[in-house]
């Protein structure tokens, strides 16, 4: 019933294959002893007779059940060593030769109970005793070695009580006229059918009640009984071994729990980690390109960092060449070296060509065992093991490929996170690319639009003075012809006072010029510098007044506008107001949660109305600029009062300004 239990609600270990066997030599060992009570009550004739052949069939049915369990704990529960695949061999003559033996007493005349009995415990009962006696101590050998000293006391009691098991019933039997029952049994009193033999056997070569009983001062009844109390409790105790393999089975899957957990808890720092650093390097590179750096030291820096973060033998960046006929590499890293080959190499490979023509993303090989089409890297002798490459693309246009290989047998392939962080390099270098065409045509344009007004300047002011002063060349010989002295000075009068004006225009438009374009210097210097050399050239009484309690940041392109808007205010205040004195003041507003820097220039000058104005021109120039930076100018003047020019403009939060790169490079990083 325990095996039966056990095996029910068991843990899974090959123990509990066997335990049917058990469980069912436990059942019909007990209705054995059960019918052997029944018997020895007295019952009536006819109940004795069928409890007999009951107990016929039983009798051998206990022993192959018990050889079965005996047969499946010696051979499944550990692996047996290698020469006993010879047993077979070695023991088939002896147990042919005890089965004709074995035959040959059925025939004997004598009531064919005892030779089932004494032959089911000789050639049933003692094998399989023994077999599950040796198999059990063997796993207390093997649980012993391995450490699991609780499992290994229970299997060698078990071991033990099941060899004893074998001693005192399965090899000592009742008496018979033919050994080896006749030396080594238990019964005093024999049949009546072999009274005169039985008689003389046992009185000359027997091991019988009595002796048994001289020997060891009892009789063999208690070592039955000794024998089958001391199995019970092994086998019952043993069979905790369930439980202790349950627990052991819990505590490892809790272990294994564990080493689970913390593996993918350091697989989720190592991510992160990773996470980390490529995030950090592609804000890196989106600060340089917004920083207008150099093109050339965008793309070393981006093949540079690309090599250390994939720890890769070679990063290439290949580009078109002016003809669009040959990809040629331009940046390349290799062994921890960047370089710009010069001049560029062709490159000529299938893998690299074929992403070029597909503008599609390969990652070589994908599975381990596949092969790729061997590449040299143009620094190393050695072929690539595994490669990705990606298409450098503008307008589903492909215009170059980056790629990346590793060249050691052992190298690990790339996976597809690898090809998704790659693809996000390649459109860092896109975006840098794109930067550049695009600071290009900025530079064009500021360019033209800087020569535009240079132009107007000049058309306005040098161009009308030269026109003039034609015309009074003119005048001057008409009036000297004519010998009018006082008409002839006061118009050379009037020729110098032109003059001065077009110097002045001239020079203001130099000082302009080199202050504009100085954005090295910063806003607040290029301010200073610019309104002590109007002071000087002018003779305008100039003062700058910073109000700002910190730094306040804005757009390259809005200080460049900020600082044109200031040179025209000026500019208009120079030719109109006469005024003597100017005051320019940078302060700070905050307005619906937005910082805004404030640029106030006041002049003492004579004031105007503006719709009624000749500044109309410069004013609409000065709002233009401000509200192509998202910001406004506002101008108040009254004839007698001076006039004021208010602009504000727009800074970059500091939150802004710390992600403005990766919001530039179009990635999200949360």
């Amino acid at each position: 019933m325990a095996a039966y239990l056990q095996m029910r609600q068991g843990a899974d270990i090959p123990l509990k294959k066997q335990l049917p066997w058990l469980a069912a030599w436990g059942f019909t060992c007990g209705a054995t002893g059960w019918v052997d009570m029944f018997l020895s009550s007295g019952s009536n004739l006819e109940i004795a007779r069928s409890m007999s052949i009951l107990r016929m069939i039983l009798q051998p049915l206990s022993g192959m059940l018990l050889l079965r369990f005996g047969y499946g704990v010696l051979k499944y529960l550990s692996p047996l060593p290698a020469w006993a695949v010879f047993i077979p061999g070695i023991l088939i003559v002896p147990i042919g030769y005890i089965v004709t033996y074995a035959a040959t007493t059925f025939v004997t005349p004598s009531p064919i109970e005892i030779p089932i009995e004494i032959w089911s415990r000789y050639l049933l009962y003692l094998p399989g005793s023994v077999l599950a006696g040796i198999g059990l101590l063997r796993q207390w050998d093997v649980q012993k070695k391995q450490g699991f000293n609780d499992v290994s006391k229970l299997m060698l009691g078990a071991g033990l009580a099941f060899l004893f098991e074998a001693l005192v019933v399965g090899f000592i039997v009742p008496a018979a006229p033919y050994s080896p029952a006749s030396y080594y049994n238990y019964d005093r009193v024999v049949h009546n059918a072999f009274l005169g033999t039985a008689q003389q056997s046992l009185g000359t070569f027997g091991l019988d009640y009595e002796r048994v009983l001289e020997t060891t001062g009892l009789p063999i009844q208690f070592w039955r009984l000794l024998s089958a109390f001391t199995l019970t409790f092994f086998v019952v105790r043993g069979l905790d071994v369930f439980d202790t393999m349950r627990k052991r089975q819990l505590k490892q899957l809790q272990e294994e729990r564990d080493l689970a957990q913390q593996a993918v808890v350091r697989a989720q720092i190592r991510a992160r980690h990773t996470a980390e650093s490529w995030t950090v390097a592609l804000v890196n590179i989106s600060r340089q390109i917004s920083q207008l750096e150099s093109f050339d030291d965008i793309l070393i820096y981006i093949v540079s960092v690309t090599q250390k973060l994939f720890q890769s033998d070679f990063v290439g960046v290949g580009l078109m060449g002016e003809k669009d006929t040959q990809l040629m590499l331009r940046y390349h890293a290799c062994d921890d070296i960047t370089e710009i080959p010069r001049p560029p190499l062709i490159v000529d490979n299938i893998l690299i060509l074929k992403t070029l023509r597909s503008n599609r993303s390969y990652r070589f090989p994908e599975n381990k065992g596949e092969s790729i089409d061997e590449f040299i890297v143009p620094c190393s002798e050695i072929p690539a093991q595994t490669i990705v490459t990606v298409p450098l693309a503008m307008d589903n246009r492909p215009v170059g490929v980056l790629w990346t290989a590793r060249c050691r047998e052992d190298s690990e392939l790339f996976s597809q996170t690898d090809l998704i962080w790659l693809e996000c390099i390649a459109d860092q270098i896109v975006i840098a690319i794109q930067h550049r065409l695009m600071t290009s045509q900025m530079q064009s344009l500021s360019i033209i639009e800087e020569r535009g007004r240079i132009a107007r300047e000049m058309h306005d002011g040098l161009a009308q003075v030269l026109g003039y002063l034609n015309l009074q060349v003119q005048t001057l010989e008409s009036l000297l012809i004519q010998g009018k002295s006082e008409n002839l000075h006061k118009e050379m009068s009037n020729m110098r006072k032109a003059i001065k004006t077009a110097h002045a225009d001239v020079r203001e438009n130099i000082l302009s010029l080199r202050t504009t374009l100085a954005n090295d210097k910063g806003l607040l210097s290029s301010i200073d510098e610019y309104l002590k050399e109007f002071s000087i050239q002018t003779g305008v009484d100039g003062t700058f007044y910073n109000e700002l309690s910190d730094e306040l940041r804005l757009a390259s392109i809005a200080e460049v506008q900020l600082v044109c808007i200031l040179q025209e205010a000026l500019a208009n205040m120079r030719k109109h107001s006469q005024s003597e004195k100017v005051q320019v003041t940078l302060t700070s507003d905050i307005h619906q949660g937005e910082i805004f820097l404030c640029m106030k220039v006041v002049d003492d000058g004579i004031g105007f109305i503006e719709n009624q104005t000749k500044r109309s021109f410069g004013l609409k120039t000065m709002r233009e600029r401000a509200k192509s930076v998202k910001g406004s100018l506002i101008v108040d003047s009254y004839p007698g009062k001076g006039t004021s020019v208010i602009c504000r403009i727009p800074c970059l939060a500091e939150d802004k300004l710390k992600n403005q790169n990766v919001i530039f490079s179009g990635i999200n990083f949360n």
